[in-house]
């Protein structure tokens, strides 16, 4: 029983990887992440729970939830249609990331990007987190 499960898990990990794969859904490092809001006026759109988004976000990221984005609910970030979108999911297993990543680029976003490892990463590279709106 319990090694069919981790098999059923595996196996939905690589369905999601082949999608994010043949979607043509790219990946940012933190370093490239940073260059692009830094050099191209980037956006980070945290995806997260508004609750885990107060314990710590990226420093002037937006916070929406994937509902939103899969609605339809862009005005936040309607203006960036031309310019680099990176998603930040929970860690490198968020689906959310990817599946809004479908749901941008569906929508004419044209530089999206999910940030690779999620918050979680970005902790790991001990990069600055920010409490403040």
């Amino acid at each position: 029983m319990f090694c069919g499960a981790w098999l059923v898990v595996l196996v939905l990990l690589i369905i999601v990887q082949f999608k994010i794969m043949t979607a043509r859904v790219k990946k940012a490092s933190t370093g490239l992440a940073v260059m692009m809001v830094n050099r191209d006026n980037g956006v980070f759109v945290d995806l997260r729970t508004p609750d885990r988004f107060k314990l710590g976000h990226i420093a002037n990221s937006i916070n929406m939830t994937a509902a939103e984005i899969k609605a339809g609910k862009i005005n936040r970030i309607e203006k960036n249609r031309e310019k680099p979108v990176i998603l930040v999911g929970r860690d490198k297993y968020d689906s959310d990331s990817f599946n809004c990543a479908r749901s941008l680029k569906k929508e004419g976003f044209t530089q999206v990007f999910i940030l690779e490892g999620g918050i979680a990463e970005w902790e790991n590279s001990n990069m600055p987190l920010t409490t403040k709106n």
